[in-house]
């Protein structure tokens, strides 16, 4: 019964079986966070059309209540129209600054989506051992039924106690608690994966993938030049530095002088009390203003502030710099640590599993320690166990590393 049990769950999970790279797709096209930010980009890029043309002309139009009389007539009616022009080359270089945001706002995506692709990875491996611990349990399970009916048979024979049928049932329901615990695990990971890509919280997942022992594509040596030129996070700091030069030049062009062209219309009645050359004749005048920034000490603290916060900025590239290298650091040992696993425990489980086929048979056939027999049963599960969370961490390490090194 529990046999067809377990059947029926594999059967039924493994219709949801995903594999890592098809995650990877549903997180980049479903995940509300990098939406949100591609939506922030877009309309950053929308900046620069808005600030790249001319200010709107001024339209005037005045009456005179009390008109004014003029040698050619009362004045009665007044229409004026204004432009104002900026320095040469401001309109320009506010759109060169929209567009340097802009392209901070990209790279953000991608320092989000690096988090996020990690977060997927790692929610994937800590669930890809889980499943395959029960699997190893489950496998470890049929083995000590196997032992436990050999061990009813030494009884009814008369060549055993029923104290080693009992030791197997014990060594079963250590095995079975550890499933359910393991069952329990499940859940956070499960979580995190459907909360990334959009899915119903508890929606099971059974992943395809089996994964061995990986090495690491990277030269340890090459990764800081790297990590400078290619890390959206970092680029996303230089582009944010690069936008507080762009301001300090915008800043130097607003304390240039900014002018303005106007044309006035006067409409002029006739005069009627007597008759003048060019009677009645309307008003047309040009006109040309100019905006002089005489008071500096705003402009003087706007360069200062941009230059305080260009600086910060470096600081606070450095330091991402400096705990990237750290963690990447910590990755390669981690990895290291689990590959000088690999060997010895794949030499311990090949030892093992032929030692207890000898006491199996022994056993069968003349009886024997069965508490020797169940201590190494024992221990090749703690092996098997082993060798999987070494495998995964290598893995872990991997998608540590590829949380920084971003893809060009």
């Amino acid at each position: 019964m529990n046999k067809l049990l377990i059947l029926l769950l594999l059967l039924s999970t493994s219709l949801h079986a995903q594999s890592l790279e098809a995650l990877v797709e549903e997180v980049r096209a479903n995940n509300p966070a990098l939406k949100a930010l591609e939506s922030e980009y877009l309309a950053a890029r929308e900046r620069a059309p808005q600030v790249s043309q001319l200010p709107d002309p001024e339209l005037g139009l005045g009456g005179f209540p009390l008109p004014v009389e003029t040698r050619l007539g009362p004045q009665v009616l007044r229409v004026s129209a204004t432009q104002m022009l900026p320095w040469f080359g401001t309109l320009s270089q506010k759109e060169k600054l929209e567009i340097t945001k802009a392209k901070a706002a990209y790279e953000r995506i991608g320092a989000e989506a690096l988090n996020l692709l990690f977060e997927l990875r790692q929610a994937y491996l800590q669930l890809y051992e889980i499943q395959h611990s029960q699997t190893i349990i489950q496998e470890n399970l049929q083995l000590l039924d196997a032992l436990e009916q050999l061990a009813l048979a030494k009884v009814e024979s008369g060549r055993a106690t029923l104290a080693d049928v009992l030791r197997v049932q014990l060594k079963k329901e250590e095995l079975l608690q550890q499933l359910a615990l393991l069952a329990e695990a499940e859940v956070p990971p499960t979580v995190t994966i459907n909360q990334l890509r959009q899915r119903e919280l508890q929606a099971p997942l059974s992943l395809n993938d089996s994964l061995v022992f990986t090495a690491l594509p990277f030269q340890q040596d090459t990764l800081e030049a790297y990590l400078r030129q290619y890390h959206p996070q970092l680029r996303m700091l230089q582009q944010q530095q690069e936008v507080s030069r762009q301001m300090i030049a915008l800043n130097d062009l607003n304390t240039r002088p900014s002018f303005g062209v106007g044309v006035d219309y006067i409409m002029v009645n006739e005069r009627t009390d007597m008759m003048v050359p060019s009677n009645g004749r309307d008003i047309l005048m040009l006109r040309a203003t100019i905006k002089v920034p005489l008071f500096r000490e705003q402009y003087r603290a706007r360069e200062r502030e941009e230059q305080f916060r260009i600086l910060g900025l470096s600081q606070q590239e450095d330091n991402a710099l400096s705990r990237m290298l750290a963690m990447v650091e910590q990755a390669y040992s981690n990895h290291r640590a689990a590959m000088l696993q690999k060997d010895f425990l794949e030499k311990q489980i090949s030892l093992t599993q032929t030692t207890l086929q000898i006491l199996q048979d022994q056993y069968s056939a003349q009886g024997g320690d069965f508490a020797e027999l169940l201590r190494l049963e024992q221990d090749l599960i703690r092996y098997r166990l082993q060798w999987l969370k070494a495998s995964v961490q290598t893995h872990l390490a991997k998608s540590k590393i590829e949380q920084f090194v971003a893809i060009k």
